[in-house]
């Protein structure tokens, strides 16, 4: 791969200007969008959630594209000076960094209502009731393609990103946000579709990067980049990005909640120093790390700060982000090769002191925060709320633009869902086939439930079930 072609400025859109005064670029087509504003009331953990201290998934993107930003930065200095490709030194860390700066903005801008929990609700749906639905005499799993079922069933915020950035009707435009092919890039953290994660998945990917719709896009993106199938160098420190901020900050907004305590923490991170006698060095560095938040603790508590455990923790956040981005940034540069040539498998925090206190604070999560009773009950109801609006869209979408009768209740339903998703369904179906049809207008529905939010999907949920 070469950067040329990786940092693409081309769209996949060309479009006359309207004002060379008013043309945007990538960042502000962003942040002028009903979308990222719409991320201000989707959950980052907690859903619903009625303290505006903690996280939510507009805050977290703020902070993953400033991280990101500065991440890149780092690592574009790491590589000049490493000499180990010549176009770092004929360019500016800018034309690297911004690309991180947007992408970190719209990474999760594709999430459901209710957090991850909401991703999983979507998918029960299609895997529990698909089967159930029919058009005229045919059930609706014969009639669609196996690669067209695979994506109901995989549903992901991530290929949701890719299709909502490029589908959804923006100031007028049936186009998306048209935004360069290198942000797009940086975004696919999963260069594959649904039917090859099914049967062809050498590089053992995780989940789905587009959908069957958006496979010609993925094509384009795939050329114009350079890419050839691999994932984009800049999605490798877009992820790192995204992990340095949500693990760091889930730890203070637990906090925050009285899920952990600040002795949780301690005697977490104390384990996870002794796990490591067989590494002395990054059992030194993690130590390192422990004590400085040990440290902390003290200073805020010799200080008589109402909540020393707390703010100690916030402290140490702004500590590690520095090591962790200084971790990943040194990783990329010592995997530059491999990741140049796409054969890079794993993250960038494999084997640092940064990915030990990663892996722990994950471990934590997983068995404190992540199950913990104030997160599971809302996210209960978010499934039941999820449930109910596809129970009730999805059998009303799939009579709608046909010649097949459909009743009067499903006319009404399909009256209310949002002209803005039935536009982009036109436009999208237009000379397409039959079957094709169907699959867009059960992406009509998920498209607009995926794109409600958390109170939103609330509201509209007790105004129908209540």
């Amino acid at each position: 791969m070469e950067w040329e072609t990786l940092l693409s400025k081309d769209h996949f859109v060309e479009m006359q200007h309207e004002s060379s005064i008013a043309d945007r670029n990538d960042y502000e087509t962003i942040i002028c969008s009903t979308f990222l504003r719409r991320l201000q009331d989707k959950a980052q953990v907690f859903p619903l959630d009625e303290d505006d201290y903690v996280r939510t998934r507009l805050t977290h993107s703020l902070e993953v594209s400033a991280i990101g930003k500065k991440l890149g930065e780092y690592a574009f200095k790491k590589t000049r000076e490493s000499r180990k490709d010549p176009w770092f030194g004929n360019h500016s860390e800018k034309e690297f960094s911004e690309v991180l700066l947007c992408a970190g903005l719209i990474h999760d801008i594709g999430n459901p209502p209710f957090g991850h929990f909401g991703e999983y609700a979507i998918r029960e749906w299609f895997q529990t009731h698909l089967k159930d639905l029919a058009l005229g005499e045919r059930k609706l799993t014969e009639i669609l393609s196996n690669w067209q079922l695979l994506d109901l069933y995989t549903f992901e915020g991530n290929a949701q990103s890719l299709r909502l950035l490029s589908k959804t009707p923006y100031l007028g435009r049936e186009n998306g946000f048209n935004l360069s092919y290198s942000v797009l890039g940086a975004i696919i953290k999963y260069p594959i579709s649904s039917e090859k994660l099914r049967n062809s998945n050498p590089n053992h990917y995780k989940k789905i990067g587009y959908y069957y719709s958006e496979r010609k896009l993925f094509e384009e993106i795939n050329n114009k980049t350079g890419m050839n199938g691999s994932r984009h160098p800049l999605s490798y420190l877009l992820e790192a990005a995204d992990d340095i901020a949500y693990r760091t900050s889930d730890l203070e907004d637990a906090m925050v909640k009285k899920v952990i305590s600040f002795e949780q923490i301690m005697e977490t991170f104390e384990q996870c120093g002794k796990n490591l006698e067989d590494n002395h060095e990054n059992k030194q560095g993690v130590c390192q790390c422990v004590e400085k938040l040990s440290e902390m603790y003290r200073e805020e508590a010799a200080k008589n700060t109402r909540k020393p455990g707390l703010t100690a923790v916030q402290r140490w956040n702004q500590f590690m982000q520095g090591i962790m981005i200084r971790d990943a940034g040194e990783t990329f540069v010592r995997e530059y090769e491999l990741i140049m040539q796409g054969h890079f498998s794993g993250d960038l925090f494999k084997d640092t002191v940064s990915g030990h206190i990663i892996c722990a604070i994950s471990e934590l999560s997983e068995e404190k925060i992540y199950t913990s009773s104030v997160k599971t009950r809302r996210e209960l109801f978010g499934r039941r709320v999820i449930d109910s609006l596809l129970s009730q869209f999805m059998p009303a979408a799939v009579g709608y633009d046909t010649k097949e009768k459909i009743n009067f209740i499903d006319r009404r339903i399909i009256d209310t869902v949002s002209e803005f998703y039935k536009s982009m369904y036109r436009h999208e179906s237009a000379g397409k086939s039959e079957e094709e049809k169907l699959y867009l207008r059960i992406l009509m529905i998920t498209d607009y439930i995926s794109g409600m939010t958390d109170n939103y999907a609330k509201r509209l949920y007790q105004e129908l079930f209540a």
